[in-house]
């Protein structure tokens, strides 16, 4: 059954609020990662930060609904397989795009993160068995052939960078197909706070990897304030997103996810100068373009499934 035009609305608010909160979330990263001055903070840093304030809030939360994160509760949480596939999604592509987003352009990370939905699609069809047609195979073609367009491997517009926003969409599609599969027995704070915690320790492997920097010194008030100030946005947008897609109906509030893009386009150009090139431009309306029409299908043969 249908939601009233007025749910459906208030739904489609939220899903571009959402999108908005998370792109003003990742320009704040790229800000504090990047600050020109000195006292950036590396990425690893930013993890670690965003680690400990995800784990507060979300542990806070979850004591609040009546869940303990005890050591029997995140043996459970790790020793089932979707929940662990799903976890490790998430941290891996909370990696790739903090540090995608201190050494290439916002605009074009957002872009390349849009080809999810498509990601998804492909990913139910050769993990879960889904049956795919052959329109939505040719719209994942067109898509990937949008990412390459943007991604430009080889050519003089290739942004060394790009290899994380792969990684990155590869995560979240792995982390989205997960998810279908995870047990309701485990609550959505318990879930996000796990993956909070455990953002610690992988800050810590990347600082000390990647980076020769004593760790947390050095890091201006700004790139603090960003951090914690955009990670608030972020968690307004995931509370968002999670309230919009109960309130409506996902053929309704799905396409607004690719207001993201747009909100990165106008962050980075107020904010960094970014201007998106041609191939960029008409890399990221195919990836959109397949998506849209990846959403259209699923709605079609869902209709038709009795």
């Amino acid at each position: 059954m249908s939601q009233p035009p007025t749910q459906n609305f208030q739904a489609i608010a939220l899903m571009v609020f959402a999108m908005i909160a998370f792109g003003i979330d990742d320009a704040a990263i790229k800000l504090a990662g990047t600050l020109a001055e000195g006292g950036a903070a590396t990425p690893g840093e930013i993890v670690i930060i965003k680690g400990v304030f995800g784990t507060l809030v979300y542990g806070a939360l979850m004591l609040r609904e009546g869940t303990r994160m005890t050591p029997a509760l995140v043996g459970a949480m790790l020793r089932d397989p979707p929940l662990a596939w799903r976890t490790a999604g998430d941290l891996i592509s909370a990696m790739a795009i903090i540090t995608g987003l201190t050494v290439m352009p916002l605009s074009n990370l957002s872009a390349i993160l849009q080809v999810q939905p498509l990601a998804i699609t492909l990913g139910a069809a050769l993990i879960l068995g889904e049956r795919v047609g052959w329109r939505r195979w040719s719209a994942i073609i067109v898509g990937f052939i949008g990412v390459m367009i943007i991604i430009r491997p080889g050519l003089e517009g290739f942004e060394a960078g790009t290899h994380w926003a792969v990684i990155a969409m590869i995560g979240l599609a792995v982390r989205d197909l997960a998810t279908r599969k995870v047990k309701a027995q485990f609550s959505t704070f318990s879930i996000v706070t796990l993956v909070a915690a455990l953002l610690v320790p992988m800050g810590l492997g990347m600082h000390f990897v990647m980076e020769d920097d004593p760790l947390l010194q050095g890091i201006a008030p700004l790139a603090w304030a960003l951090i914690l100030g955009g990670g608030v946005f972020g968690m307004a947008g995931y509370y968002a997103i999670t309230l919009s897609v109960r309130l409506g109906e996902i053929s309704v509030v799905a396409p607004y996810r690719y207001t993201r893009l747009l909100a990165a386009l106008v962050l980075g150009f107020l904010v960094f100068g970014e201007v998106p090139d041609w191939p960029m431009t008409i890399g990221a309306a195919l990836v959109i373009g397949a998506g849209l029409f990846t959403l259209y299908r699923e709605q079609v043969v869902r209709k038709k499934t009795p």
